[in-house]
């Protein structure tokens, strides 16, 4: 089915100019044993082999984020902090996910999470905005009365 060739058998060379997206299998501390040889990292580089890892990795954090988000836009914060970390979690993954999985990925999905994460970051920036004018508001009255 599939071959694990050692480095030294290598045939193909690659140049620097060549594009090559890779996705890392195994973890630092995980050693294989194929073919009574030691591997210790794996890395795809086929993008329809690498699909369904890249998938289920990116739904989960995605998971896991929206439920953050969740928590993170329903607190009861005066400060506004919860909001702006909501931002910069949406953010972070947004670059990540254009960093490292878009090459993997359908676009179909992409447009999806996309569009959720908009949804998101519009609300947040909307809820911050209105606890930025209620403590401007708060501070305006509390001037007046003096």
């Amino acid at each position: 089915m599939y071959q694990v060739v050692p480095k030294k058998k290598q045939t193909k060379k690659i140049t620097l100019s060549d594009k090559i997206y890779s996705f890392p299998m195994a973890s630092s501390k995980k050693i294989f044993l194929i073919e009574e040889e030691r591997i210790k990292n794996i890395v795809i580089i086929n993008t329809k082999l690498a699909y369904p890892l890249v998938e289920k990795k990116v739904k989960r954090e995605y998971m896991r984020l929206i439920t953050l988000l969740m928590d993170l836009l329903t607190s009861d914060d005066d400060t506004g902090e919860s909001f702006k970390e909501a931002l910069n979690r949406i953010e972070k993954f947004r670059q990540e996910i254009k960093n490292k999985y878009r090459h993997y990925l359908k676009r179909k999905e992409l447009e999806e999470m996309g569009k959720q994460l908009k949804l998101f970051q519009k609300e947040a920036s909307i809820r911050m905005m209105e606890l930025q004018n209620l403590i401007y508001e708060r501070n305006m009255h509390q001037g007046k009365g003096k």
